[in-house]
């Protein structure tokens, strides 16, 4: 079977599951405010101390504790970038986003990869006996891409407790769909990270927004 090669353009007006790209389209403000931008303002590099604040308070959390980023992707790029050198370790189940594969074959990291069982169900166990190897990070998209998967609290603490010397990152870009987030755990967990995107709920993919939420020390 050949691999699968998505299309790189005319694909306006298709379901476009393959990428998992909100249909519907964002909000009718965000369109607004993007005509309203002025010559002077495309021109310009962006400026980002407002726009952290303000999108801090609505995570609820301190601006210093946030960092924008180009998309989620680039957020997983920057962790890699602080926390992965080569021939280190990183952990996270399968199937799951590829893009956790690969940064961290771009990087050179060791992958501990356990399987999702025949019910879609997070591999905890597994991945707490994977933690003995003290990966540099730990991925866990929350609900897992593709298999729709939602991680339970208490399995999270479970790992969380267990890795004590990993970087735990929780990939949150489905997270408006799962009715929990792991951010209020930031306070109890010094080695807890948050990505989010706003490419799938709030339909941005194409402005390449996202961030990393974690304790300033991190």
């Amino acid at each position: 079977m050949a691999p699968y090669v998505p299309p790189q353009e005319n694909r306006l007006g298709k379901l476009r599951l393959d990428f998992n790209e909100n249909t519907i389209g964002c909000s009718p403000a965000v369109t607004r405010a993007l005509r309203g931008l002025s010559p002077q303002q495309v021109a310009m590099y962006p400026e980002y101390i407002r726009a952290t604040a303000k999108l801090a308070r609505a995570i609820g959390v301190r601006a210093e504790e946030l960092v924008l980023t180009n998309g989620g992707d680039d957020a997983l790029r920057l962790l890699f970038d602080v926390f992965v050198d080569d021939g280190e370790t990183v952990v996270f189940p399968e199937p799951t986003f590829p893009m956790y594969r690969f940064y961290a074959e771009m990087y050179g990291a060791q992958i501990a990869a356990p399987r999702f069982d025949g019910e879609m169900r997070f591999p905890v166990k597994e991945i707490v006996a994977a933690l003995r190897r003290r990966p540099s990070v730990v991925f866990l998209a929350n609900p897992n891409n593709p298999t729709g998967t939602l991680l339970e609290p208490s399995d999270l603490q479970r790992i969380l407790r267990a890795a004590t010397h990993s970087v735990v990152t929780v990939d949150e870009a489905y997270f408006e769909f799962s009715g929990w987030s792991a951010v209020p755990w930031l306070r109890r967990y010094a080695h807890l990270v948050v990505a989010r995107t706003f490419s799938k709920a709030t339909g941005l993919a194409g402005l390449r927004l996202g961030c990393l939420i974690a304790r300033k020390a991190v």
